[in-house]
C-alpha cells in the first residue's frame, strides 16, 4: 500500500449543545467520498460533565456509522463526567494507548489526559511512565526507517513557551531515533502547525464548541505517501502540503 488515507476529527464537544449533525457530515464524507483506511476521534468527544455518559452514547452512535475502522483518543473533557474505565466501556476499547500498522505506516495512539486535575485529565496533559515504557518497547519493534505518525489529544511540540504536555521533552526523547514524520492533536481549538526536527506537528481546529456560533464542523482528510503528507482541511481547518523523509520498504 503506497498510500494511507486517514479521516480525523477533533474536539467534537457533544453536550451541552448537540453537534451530531456536524459529525454526520463527517461520517457521510468518509463513507461516500474520502473512504479512508481508518478514522480517528482526537479527544474531547463530549464537552459536559452532567449527563456525560448519555451524550457520549449519542455522539458515538453517529461515529459508529463510519465504515472504516474507528479509533478513539481520550481528551480532558471526556473525563470531566466519566472515569477512564467508563469512557472505554461505552466506546468499546480495551486500552487508551495503542499502536497498529496500516500499509507502510506505523500508527501510535497516545493518552495524554493524565494532568494534575485527575477528575478531568487537565488542563495540562501528562504521559505517565507506564505509557512511556510501553511506547519505547513498541517503537523498538518498528523496522528502522518505517514512517510513524502519532495521535494525541494534547499538542506535541507546538507551543514553545507553555507546552500542553508537562513532560513533552521526555516523550519527544522516546521518539528520537525513530522515523516520526508527524503528530496530530486537538485541544487548542483554533489549531496550529509547527515543524520541529523534521517532524510536522499539526493541531486540528475543533469541530464543535459550547457556543453555537463557534461550531465550524471542521475536520481533516489526511493522505500519507512516501515522501509526502497532505492535510485536506474542511470547514475552518487549514490544508497543508508537506514533504517528509523518504522511505523505501
Amino acid at each position: 500500500m503506497a498510500r494511507v488515507k486517514i479521516g480525523v476529527v477533533a474536539d467534537v464537544h457533544q453536550g451541552p449543545l448537540d453537534v451530531r449533525r456536524w459529525l454526520r457530515a463527517f461520517v457521510d464524507d468518509m463513507n461516500e467520498g474520502f473512504r479512508p483506511d481508518f478514522v480517528v476521534e482526537l479527544g474531547d468527544f463530549i464537552g459536559c460533565g452532567e449527563g456525560a455518559e448519555a451524550e457520549l452514547r449519542r455522539i458515538d452512535e453517529v461515529y459508529s456509522q463510519c465504515e472504516a475502522p474507528r479509533y478513539y483518543v481520550v481528551g480532558n473533557h471526556d473525563l470531566q463526567g466519566l472515569t477512564r474505565e467508563q469512557f472505554m466501556r461505552v466506546v468499546g476499547v480495551e486500552s487508551t494507548w495503542s499502536s497498529f500498522d496500516v500499509g507502510f505506516l506505523h500508527v501510535v495512539l497516545l493518552d495524554g489526559a493524565w494532568g494534575p486535575d485527575t477528575d478531568s485529565g487537565g488542563p495540562t496533559g501528562h504521559i505517565p511512565s507506564e505509557e512511556l515504557d510501553w511506547l519505547q518497547e513498541d517503537l523498538e519493534q518498528v523496522p528502522p526507517g518505517r514512517p510513524i505518525v502519532a495521535f494525541c489529544h494534547y499538542p506535541i511540540k507546538l507551543f514553545r513557551d507553555e507546552p500542553r504536555i508537562d513532560n513533552e521533552d521526555e516523550l519527544w526523547e522516546v521518539f528520537r531515533g525513530h522515523n516520526l514524520i508527524a503528530t496530530f492533536s486537538g485541544d487548542a481549538h483554533y489549531g496550529g502547525y509547527r515543524e520541529v526536527e523534521g517532524v510536522h506537528n499539526v493541531c486540528l481546529h475543533s469541530m464543535g464548541w459550547w457556543e453555537l456560533d463557534k461550531i465550524t464542523g471542521s475536520y481533516a482528510k489526511i493522505i500519507v505517501e512516501p515522501g509526502r503528507l497532505v492535510v485536506q482541511g474542511v470547514g475552518a481547518q487549514p490544508s497543508y502540503y508537506l514533504r517528509t523523509k523518504k522511505w523505501t520498504p
